[in-house]
């Protein structure tokens, strides 16, 4: 072989690897049925979770005419094969930065999956957690704001509890809601619980039982 046959043969090679390698990262690929499974994956087989934005030729191989297959996100990208067909189909779509989410029509609830791609925005700041005072002396026990207010229902999630403590035979209790908390009977003082607060019924109440010293219950949503 001659010199600048070699030449073009390397040439020509390198540019069908490089356009193998080119189609790999611009192909996806997604399945769903024929049970109740859904996935999306790249060139290489790997799940995708991230990927860079750009231009992506998506082939959907819906084995299942229960189940469809519908890719939707920013950039304007909504595409899906029929619910009632067992297809084959390839879309052309192109990914911004954002969030994306794949699933069944049909079965939207458990059958999904997500992915990013690019730099997607933040997450929302964490919500601060929501201050408390708990106190009990020898006549009664209360929840409240920093404020004084009664508190009359919670939201779920954190909370700092200031608990004050003004009986040395009384105690503080507090539990359910995801919380199982007490002073004990003898302890007198100041202390701050930080707790996380979960859907439920929030009790508080005193360590003894007499004479009886009511407590109070707060619904957390």
């Amino acid at each position: 072989m001659t010199l600048p046959r070699m030449l073009v043969t390397i040439g020509a090679s390198a540019l069908l690897l490089a356009g193998v390698a080119g189609a790999d990262g611009t192909q996806l690929r997604g399945s769903v049925g024929p049970g109740f499974t859904i996935t999306l994956s790249d060139g290489s087989g790997a799940a995708v979770k991230h990927l860079d934005p750009g231009t992506f030729s998506l082939t959907v191989d819906d084995k299942s005419d229960e189940h469809n297959f519908h890719l939707q996100g920013p950039g304007g990208v909504d595409v899906a094969t029929e619910v009632a067909a067992i297809e084959t189909k390839t879309f052309s779509v192109t990914l911004v930065d954002g969030k994306y989410t794949f699933f069944c029509d049909a079965h939207a609830s458990r059958m999904t999956g997500t992915f990013t791609a690019g730099t997607p925005p933040p997450p929302p700041p964490a919500k601060p957690p929501v201050r408390l005072v708990l106190t009990v002396t020898a006549q009664a026990v209360g929840l409240a704001t920093p404020a004084g207010k009664p508190v009359k229902a919670l939201t779920a999630g954190a909370a700092v509890i200031t608990v004050r403590d003004r009986s040395a035979t009384r105690g503080l209790r507090l539990n359910g809601a995801g919380v199982n908390r007490s002073t004990g009977v003898s302890f007198v003082g100041t202390v701050i619980w930080k707790v996380k607060l979960s859907t439920g019924t929030l009790v508080y109440t005193s360590d003894a039982r007499k004479p009886l010293l009511r407590g109070g219950r707060v619904a957390v949503s």
